[in-house]
Parts: structure tokens; sequence; C-alpha cells
């Protein structure tokens, strides 16, 4: 493996890592899925929080929402935190300040797209002549600010009446083309290339179309959760998303969800094409074996699992699992990695192969990942067991979660709601909340113990106010008078 080389991050939105052809979903996939044979595919690898700017943000940062402070959606009106921090260091701060070339295209949501222009990056997409409305917006969905919307589906799905080249991740594949074609070959680069998709509205290009036919595609085993013992909180927000929907019965339900999912599909399969484009662009410009490629998301999609749509305050597998794909700069041996991974172990990655020296720190600011090249090269002394993650609240709710899992067993501490523990081997769909069974004290224990280490040890500390004496004596209670 080299000592250092260039950085492309292939940045999804919202891709749920189980519906991609090399985790064996039913997308069809043939770029990634190939690409896949060529990388390090990361099995356990999760965001820190499925909201999309303190995920990125941390991305970005290296660091936990509670380190970097943008815990929701950088969105006016309702936001706990429009913009980065300014004192702040950025990979993309580092990158400059080290002589690299740096450029960012597409989605960026980690403030309004001022503050991507405003940033280190020294080339955007607004230096490639985006217009309006993209030339505004942090989000660049498809949406029907673009072009009329073609055989409609519920309120996200159909097809855009765009043709391909003005299609948002069509826009920003290409425009990651020409930085590459056009990039200063004297210096190393940190490049993004942020796809808006697969994040709802799914309106692919008419001239794409919808590739899959919804009669072939299952529904989830999840799809018709009963929430019995589980958190007031999803109770409420599922039977919001009932009303909101229109929900008449659950058949007619499921078969506009397959239609949904069938446009989905074709958004994704859309994606995998572009990035097919991206990594030949690399291959053609003798560039493909110096540079580490990163190919991940996020956070994933409920898409219909539990009966929720997109993400919000709970913290299942769906949307807390990601993809992640890793091609080291120079010389190694493709292979899949069963260890828990996470966001920020990507941006430690970075760094890694822009400095070529394994960091503990950015610029003073110590980071809470660790750099996947070790891990790519076959080391094994992987010191993580354990993945936390945390939620902050966003318009689905202000409401405070942290959660643990070591791929079996999953806790989930929320602050002013029931707590939830799932045997992930048992019961891999999340349907049964274990968290309050009697046969299971010393499991729950364990859980209870890494949380507390973990929060502490990352500096966290909102789980102080996590007290397991507290919420047994909450259950034993139930509806009566609570005995102090």
């Amino acid at each position: 493996m080299s000592d250092r080389g260039n950085v492309l991050v292939l940045f999804c939105d919202q891709l749920r890592r189980d519906i991609v052809g090399w985790n064996g979903g039913p997308v069809r996939t043939p770029n990634l899925d190939a690409f896949a044979q060529e990388a390090v595919v990361f099995d356990r690898a999760c965001t820190p929080t499925a909201i999309c700017s303190p995920a990125r943000a941390s991305l970005l940062t290296g660091l936990y929402a509670h380190g970097h402070h943008m815990y929701n959606n950088s969105t006016p009106r309702y936001s706990y935190c429009q913009h980065l921090r300014p004192y702040l260091v950025t990979l993309h701060d580092w990158a400059a300040d080290a002589g690299c070339q740096t450029a960012y295209f597409g989605k960026w949501h980690v403030g309004p797209a001022e503050d991507l222009y405003a940033s280190s990056f020294e080339v955007t997409h607004r230096d490639y002549g985006v217009t309006e409305p993209l030339l505004s917006s942090s989000h660049w969905h498809p949406t029907r600010a673009l072009g009329e919307v073609v055989d409609p589906v519920g309120r996200t799905g159909g097809m855009l009446d765009i043709p391909m080249e003005e299609f948002p991740d069509v826009i920003a594949a290409r425009m990651t083309r020409r930085f590459l074609r056009e990039r200063d070959s004297q210096r190393p680069f940190l490049a993004f290339c942020g796809f808006p998709g697969p994040h709802s509205p799914w309106l692919p290009p008419r001239e794409f179309g919808i590739r899959y036919r919804p009669e072939d595609i299952p529904i989830w085993p999840n799809r018709h959760d009963r929430f019995e013992g589980k958190p007031l909180n999803q109770r409420k927000l599922r039977l919001n998303q009932a009303h909101r929907d229109g929900l008449v019965n659950a058949s007619e339900d499921d078969d506009v969800l397959r239609k949904l999912l069938a446009c989905c599909f074709s958004y994704v399969e859309l994606i995998d094409l572009m990035v097919g484009e991206v990594i030949e662009e690399l291959k053609e410009a003798g560039l493909y074996d110096d540079t580490t490629i990163i190919f991940t998301a996020d956070h994933g999609d409920m898409a219909g699992s539990h009966g929720f749509a997109s993400k919000g305050s709970y913290m299942y597998d769906e949307i807390y699992r990601i993809p992640m794909i890793v091609k080291p700069a120079g010389a190694f041996e493709p292979r899949r990695v069963d260890a828990p991974v996470h966001l920020m172990d990507a941006s430690a990655t970075c760094l890694h192969t822009l400095s070529g020296e394994a960091p503990e720190e950015m610029g003073g600011q110590e980071l809470h990942g660790r750099s996947l090249l070790p891990l790519a090269a076959g080391d094994d002394q992987w010191p993580r067991q354990w993945h936390y993650a945390q939620y902050h609240g966003d318009w689905y709710g202000h409401y405070s979660a942290r959660m643990v899992t070591d791929g079996r067993w999953k806790l989930v501490w929320n602050l002013s709601d029931r707590c939830e523990l799932y045997d992930l081997e048992a019961d891999p769909h999340e349907l049964t909340n274990r968290f309050y069974d009697d046969d299971v004290p010393e499991v729950r224990q364990r859980c209870f113990e890494v949380l507390i280490s973990e929060a502490e040890r990352l500096g966290d500390a909102h789980p102080r106010l996590f007290v397991p004496e507290v919420e047994q004596k909450l259950e034993a209670a139930g509806d009566g008078p609570l005995q102090i």
C-alpha cells in the first residue's frame, strides 16, 4: 500500500445497505458489484446518527454530533444549528492547508449552499456553471421544481420529464468527472461526489425510466409492526404517517409501497450507472491505483419497514447500518471485513491517505474514528467491538436517544420513553422488544455498561441521565402511581 495518495468520496444520501446487489439485495448494481470485488467491503458499517446534516458533519469533522454541535438538519425555522461552528476543523480545511486540491459536487446539506461556496473547497459545482434552482440549493433532490412529474405514485414516486443530463445525480457525477480531467496534476486531491439520491422523492428521469415491476417486489417482513411493548413515540409516528398518507387498509398500502419501491430501486440503479462512469474516468486518467475511493452513505432509509418512510426518532438497522466500500490507494487484497466501523473512520481514512500516517487528531481536534487502512491491509487488531450511535431530534420530534450494538444485541436508551433491547440473531427484523424481559438481565446489564463507558470515553455527557433502576421502576409502575 502506498504511503499517500488522492481521495475520492462517493457519498449517497439515504441508501439502504440491504437493497444493493453486492449485499444480496434486489437492485441491479453491476458497477458497484464490480467495484466491491476490487475493494474492501465493510459489512458492519454504521452511521453515528441517522439524520442527514449531523451525519454529513460527522464525516467532514470526524466527530460525533455532540462534538460538532450540528444536532439535527440544518434547515431554517426548526434546526438547532444551521451552520457548522466556525472553530471546527474539517477535512477540506486540513487538506487545503496541506496543499491538496479540494472539490465538492452535488448535495451539501451541512448548512446552506452559501456555506459550501464560502468554505475551503477550491472547486465546487458553482465553478462549473451549475444554474438555478440547484445553485442555491443545499439539497439537490429531484423535485417538481426541475420538471413535470410523469406517472406519479403517492407523494414521492414517479418520473421527472427532464433529460438525463439535467438530472441532479447525473450533474454531480459528470462534474466530478470533469474535475478529474482538469485537476491540478501536481497536487493530490480530496474530492466529494455527493449524490442527492436515493433520498426521496424517488423521481428518476423519464429517459431512464422505471426498471422494476411492482408485483415482483416483496414486502418487508417487518412492514406491519404492531409496536407491542415499544416506545409510545413510535406508535404515534406510525399513526401520524398513516393519517398523512390517507391509509385505507394494509393491502392497498402495500400495493402503493411496491410501486414506490420500483421508483426507488430504479433511482439506485441510475446512481450505480453514474458510479461506473466516475470510476471509469479515474481509470482512464491513470488515477485509479493512486486514489483511495470511499463509497458510502450518510444513513439508510426505512422505505416502508416498520411502516415508516424515510427516517426518524427510532434506531432500527434499516437506517443505522450503511453501505461502505473502500478501495485504498496502492496495493492490497480485496476482502470483506466484519469489524464495527462508522463514518468517522472514513474521515480518518481520508487523512491517512493524504498524510501517509494514521491520525489521532485533525488540526488539534481529537478524532472519534480510526483509519480503516490497517483493516484493509489485513490487520485484525481492531479495538472496537461495539457501535455507539446518537439521536438528538429533528422535525420528527426533538427526542433524545442513544444506542449500542455488538451485532448480536442492540440496546436503545430513549430518555423520555420506553427503552429497547433486540436480539438481532433471533429477531433480525427488530419486532420484539426484550428490554423488560426477566430472562435477559445479564445481557441488559452488559449493554448498560457498554453504553455508559462509550459515552464517557467519547465525552458525551447526556447518558449521565441513564439510570437502569429508573427504567425498571417505570415499567413496574405502568400507568399506576409512581413509587419513589
